[in-house]
């Protein structure tokens, strides 16, 4: 299969690279000197934002399927951060329609379901849940309104609290870590937060999932289906440095977590990570430096 891969340096990308060793991969990235030196991957200097420039070199590639992971600017969530996405997406996807594209595969987020309590089903998305998740639903509405129109078949990756080895400094564990190392506890505001935290090899094992099961298009969770709260994850740190526990009883907040069914139904996709494994791996590159 050819495909054409967007944010394939990424912290998701590099591994969904990785899992499509049976396919050919063209890679549009700004930084292709970092790509996977793989066989199968086809660096592509350029932005998503200019198609102009990379317009006559995909037509050439003609993918079958585009898998569209990059987002540029994170953790700026800023409203015209966001816009420039939506932009960028929106050119994208007409590029690609344009060129005749069969399947196109993008990562949403479960901020779409806004302050949604308890397991969250695909129909559940919300209004009014933030500019960054109401700018991934409106990019949604454009790649549903696009494959009605050009007979094209998407698949709307719906992405939970993903984490692991090559996360952002700033994420919640590579921060204990420093915290933890340095003879000192975290600061930690919201301890009893529940959310669902998946495995990032778990995530792109779903991503190839829905991109290959004959399915249809739709909306479908990745998450691991399993709430944890914050203070567990710091707990975990802290046991990994052996520090007394952050916390050792706790009223957890309420929150929300993927119902997986509609996927695992579909591919047979399920994490298969557990929380504390994850956590272990984690911590084990963190401690490698990696």
């Amino acid at each position: 299969m050819r495909i054409f891969l967007t944010g394939a340096t990424g912290f998701l990308g590099s591994r969904v690279v990785s899992l499509l060793q049976g396919d050919e991969l063209l890679c549009l990235s700004r930084n292709p000197q970092r790509l996977s030196k793989a066989p199968h991957v086809r660096p592509l200097l350029g932005d998503v934002a200019e198609p102009h420039k990379w317009r006559t070199t995909l037509k050439h590639f003609a993918p079958e399927w585009c898998i569209h992971l990059a987002w540029e600017g994170l953790p700026d969530y800023s409203p015209s951060r966001c816009r420039a996405n939506l932009d960028a997406g929106i050119g994208l996807i007409k590029t690609l329609a344009d060129g005749g594209i069969k399947r196109i595969v993008v990562a949403g987020s479960c901020w779409e379901y806004g302050s949604t309590l308890g397991a969250v089903r695909e129909d559940g998305a919300k209004s009014d849940c933030g500019v960054f998740a109401e700018t991934k639903h409106a990019l949604r509405m454009i790649l549903e309104s696009f494959s009605q129109e050009c007979g094209i078949e998407y698949r709307w990756g719906r992405i939970f609290f993903a984490y692991g080895p090559g996360q952002r400094d700033t994420s919640l564990i590579p921060q204990c870590h420093v915290a933890y190392s340095l003879g000192r506890q975290p600061e930690i505001q919201h301890p009893g937060l529940t959310q669902d935290f998946i495995f990032a090899d778990d995530v792109a094992q779903g991503i190839a999932a829905i991109a290959n099961a004959d399915i249809g298009s739709g909306v479908f969770n990745l998450g691991s289906g399993v709430p944890t709260t914050v203070a567990h994850i710091v707990n975990r740190v802290a046991k990994h440095f052996g520090a007394p526990p952050f916390l050792s009883t706790l009223q957890p907040d309420p929150g929300f977590w993927a119902d997986t069914s509609k996927t695992t139904t579909a591919t047979g996709w399920k994490a298969q990570t557990s929380i504390d494994d994850g956590i272990t791996q984690t911590l084990l590159a963190l401690d490698r430096g990696s």
